[in-house]
């Protein structure tokens, strides 16, 4: 199933308590914190990911730059929002996706796309979601041993230890 998810960047910076932290420092860094999160929940999902920021009044062409195999960033040009520019990618490439799923909290948007395909998320819904993904990613890999220099029999199941040990004692 082929699925996209647009997100408007800054409706989930200012709903997510430690975005909005990092835009008080920088918005390069809130930007690039809510991309690594996109980044690692694209991949655990297999949706093809969009990060839409607005440079609505800035004086700049629209960059949009794909950031891995799965995750684009845009932002927008002179004139454009991000909720045009998600409005106009749904409207034209719905037709190449099973679902496409939209994060914003405007609600003028959920109006203007009445779609079976297209489904609505709220940045807060969405933030639970990715913050359950990141939980995963950590119990996955942090219950790994951690050492300074880990051995690869850190990492392999007791079964094969067991059998390596009697490799090793002349017993197999």
């Amino acid at each position: 199933m082929k699925v996209a998810i647009l997100v408007d960047g800054y409706n989930v910076t200012y709903s997510s308590p430690e975005l909005k932290r990092l835009l008080k420092r920088s918005k390069y860094q809130a930007q690039e914190r809510l991309i690594s999160l996109m980044s690692s929940y694209c991949s655990l999902e297999g949706r093809e990911g969009y990060v839409v920021f607005d440079a609505y009044k800035g004086h700049r062409s629209k960059i949009e730059e794909k950031i891995g195999p799965n995750l684009r960033f845009i932002l927008t040009g002179t004139g454009e929002t991000a909720d045009s520019y998600i409005e106009k990618f749904v409207s034209q490439k719905k037709v190449y996706y099973d679902y496409i799923y939209v994060v914003t909290s405007d609600y003028s948007q959920r109006r203007t796309a009445d779609d079976k395909k297209v489904l609505f998320l709220s940045p807060q819904n969405f933030l639970k979601e990715v913050e359950a993904h990141q939980k995963v990613l950590t119990q996955t890999y942090s219950s790994r041993p951690s050492r300074a220099c880990p051995r690869v029999s850190d990492y392999l199941e007791n079964e094969v230890k067991e059998k390596l040990d009697r490799i090793r004692a002349g017993l197999s």
